[in-house]
């Protein structure tokens, strides 16, 4: 029997605008009736979750910032900060490369010293609250994540970040233009992890979805893995079965099929 249903967001469980489908609420309430426990586990802000779920945040499970702090109907689960010495120089790392940004985030505020309007516009899809600061080493809150922009796709453009930061930090892609750096061995997966033993939760009572380098230790956590149709190759590898792309309502119309929901 399936308990709990963890999916990561951003080309798995939203569309490729960024949104819900029309059937969420429906099979939400659903799985709540039947006392399945519903997970995002993303790379967003907490406060962008609790922007996008407003409706049913106090009902759900939050993975946030890729693993480094997680919440359960508004209790705090956990919370994993970097070593600020490690921030310090990805923040001088970075300074030096072109075409990239830096975010520095908290558990309620992202920090960045790009005041572009554009950045900060697209930034709203990620992040609920951000503030523009001078000098990002000012910022004396602990810092969850350190995500990095590139207007170029990414992939082609972070193997210097593996290189330098790879055998003491959590480095990996979590969008065509996006890195995120965090204390080592810190991810989904291990949040995920945390979550199972505190509940007692069973690999065949967990069913998983997700699509990027950043779902990739979440979806050994249960039986019931799933990458999406317009997943990378190493998810799909790894994943036990495939669910339909996110554009077409993918993780929802796997749950409906495998929980036996009729809408």
């Amino acid at each position: 029997m399936i308990k709990l249903i963890a999916t990561d967001l951003d080309g798995t469980l939203l569309d490729n605008n960024g949104e819900l489908n029309e059937e969420f609420d429906q099979v939400f309430d659903e799985l709540d009736k039947r006392g399945v426990t519903f997970m995002a586990a993303s790379g967003r802000q907490y406060p962008a979750l609790e922007r996008l779920f407003s409706h049913v945040k106090d009902r759900m499970m939050f993975i946030a910032e890729n693993g480094t702090f997680a919440v359960h109907k508004g209790k705090e689960l956990l919370s994993d900060p970097m070593d600020r010495k490690n921030v310090d120089e990805i923040i001088d790392f970075t300074r030096e490369a072109e075409h990239k940004e830096i975010l520095l985030n908290t558990k309620y505020t992202a920090y960045t010293e790009c005041n572009d309007e554009d950045f900060l516009e697209m930034l709203k899809i990620y992040c609920a609250n951000v503030t523009v600061v001078e000098d990002l080493k000012d910022v004396k809150e602990d810092i969850l994540k350190t995500a990095i922009y590139d207007d170029r796709l990414m992939a082609d453009h972070c193997q210097e970040y593996f290189d330098k930061f790879g055998d003491r930090l959590t480095v990996c892609t979590s969008g065509p233009h996006w890195l995120d750096l965090m204390k080592k061995d810190v991810t989904k997966g291990k949040a995920l992890e945390h979550i199972k033993e505190k509940y007692d939760l069973k690999d065949d009572e967990i069913m998983i979805f997700g699509d990027q380098m950043n779902d990739l230790e979440l979806i050994e956590c249960g039986y019931y893995s799933y990458a999406m149709e317009n997943a990378i190759d190493a998810l799909k590898e790894k994943a036990r079965f495939i669910a339909g792309k996110n554009s077409e309502n993918g993780v929802l119309e796997k749950i409906k099929e495998v929980l036996n929901i009729n809408l």
